[in-house]
């Protein structure tokens, strides 16, 4: 079995599915991770000042998104997966064809696409309308998903693309969650993980489906023993540019992600959750 996973961000495969992740790999599995904000600015490229600021609460690093992809090297080496970095720019770099940003502020990072993104190239990408936005977006993924194992093709049903459910609305998780749409509509089998940590605020995984059309998709339960959320917590420990920004601190991380696992299924004690078009 083959398991891909489509991480907007250099840490968001191994937030919402980090034990999973490992689940997976113990049981024999596959599991590629496919990153696609992982490009650098040029250290001289003008910044917005809502950037800038965030480049402070990373610590200035000369190169930010170099320093992220060490980091996430690091954590998916140690869950024994492998991963795959794209060129895209993050949404806060990004600008219109006249110079002007597109996110310029934490309200519009977490607003609608804007029509001028060209990450979201043919359009808004607005959830419960999947294809055009992300269809370009999912022309250049389709090639970069492994279609065979050895030398025999991977049929079908033995290989899953997980896309972010969009749950929290980053524009970023909903350009890839439309492109994953995208993806669904040419004929492979994908699922929708729930995006953490934006999962935890009340509601905002039902808000998720309800603007995805998905009311009726199917949830699946992925119980994890102690063992697989330890080492979830053991990766995520490597993102420290983020543990300030995601959870206040390194050393409120751990009982966060515990406590939310410990929410997701009554039946299993520890879980995390996936949708099933």
């Amino acid at each position: 079995m083959r398991h891909i996973y489509l991480s907007p961000h250099l840490d968001d495969a191994v937030l919402s599915c980090g034990g999973a992740i490992h689940c997976q790999l113990a049981a024999g599995e596959q599991v590629w991770v496919i990153t696609l904000i992982a490009q650098d600015v040029d250290p001289g490229a003008d910044l917005s000042p809502f950037a800038r600021r965030l480049h402070q609460d990373w610590g200035n690093p000369r190169r930010p998104f170099a320093l992220r992809r060490a980091e996430d090297l690091a954590a998916l080496t140690l869950l024994g997966a492998e991963a795959q970095h794209l060129e895209d720019l993050d949404a806060i770099y990004r600008a219109a064809p006249d110079g002007q940003w597109l996110y310029p502020d934490v309200g519009l990072l977490f607003g609608e696409v804007h029509p001028a993104d060209p990450l979201a190239a043919g359009g808004v990408a607005r959830m419960s309308l999947p294809h055009p936005a992300g269809q370009g977006l999912a022309e250049r993924l389709a090639p970069l998903i492994p279609p065979e194992s050895g030398q025999e093709p991977v049929p079908a049903e033995a290989r899953v693309i997980y896309a972010p459910l969009g749950v929290g609305r980053h524009v970023d998780h909903q350009i890839v969650h439309a492109a994953a749409r995208s993806l669904l509509a040419l004929g492979f089998q994908v699922v929708f993980y729930e995006d953490y940590p934006y999962a935890e605020t009340p509601g905002a995984v039902e808000a998720a489906l309800a603007a995805a059309g998905a009311q009726r998709w199917q949830c699946r339960v992925i119980p994890l023993a102690a063992e697989n959320m330890a080492a979830k917590v053991l990766a995520l420990g490597y993102y420290r540019s983020q543990m300030p920004i995601l959870f206040g601190g390194a050393e409120l991380m751990p009982s966060r992600v515990w406590a939310f696992a410990s929410t997701r299924s009554p039946e299993f004690g520890l879980a995390e959750r996936t949708w099933w078009p």
